[in-house]
């Protein structure tokens, strides 16, 4: 009789140790991937944040409609090419590498933003892990690029401003 209660008992705790197995299983297959790194010479903020998204429109929705997601899905130092319109004999591009305390934000305006300013979105998909984003106010010399990568997690990593 002793050795049934103990077959018993080892069967029960097997099947519940199961179930909670299949269940933490079942957890984490819903539970977005998390950050393992980054490019080379980038950073994300945040130790160890989950991805919105591996679909880069629904995380670009996120990404433009709020600043918090901008802050932490963000490669720092994030590059920034910008155009000096004084610079003599001709403009020329200017380049710098800036940490989150010289970062502006929102980087990206949101969609209404866009809208109330006449800005028009296109998207550029360079490969499946880079896409570029083109706001461009028509009939203006307003044209910003926002270049997106995708090494576990999409985020931003350099931002171009080709208005003068």
């Amino acid at each position: 009789m002793k050795n049934r209660t103990s077959l018993l008992v080892t069967s029960v705790l097997a099947f519940a140790l199961t179930a909670c197995n299949a269940g933490e299983q079942a957890s984490r297959d819903r539970t977005p991937l998390a950050t393992t790194g980054s490019a080379a010479d980038t950073k994300t903020p945040g130790a160890a944040q989950s991805c919105l998204a591996q679909d880069f429109d629904q995380f670009l929705t996120a990404f433009m409609g709020d600043v918090e997601v901008q802050k932490t899905h963000v490669a720092l130092p994030l590059k920034s090419e910008t155009v000096d319109p004084n610079a003599e004999p001709e403009p020329k591009p200017v380049t710098k590498m800036l940490p989150l305390a010289d970062l502006k934000f929102p980087l990206m305006l949101s969609p209404q933003q866009q809208a109330q300013d006449g800005l028009q979105l296109s998207k550029t998909v360079t490969d499946p892990t880079h896409i570029e984003v083109k706001l461009v106010k028509p009939d203006t010399d307003y044209q910003l690029t926002f270049l997106f990568q995708n090494d576990g997690c999409w985020k931003l990593y350099q931002t171009r401003d080709d208005s003068l």
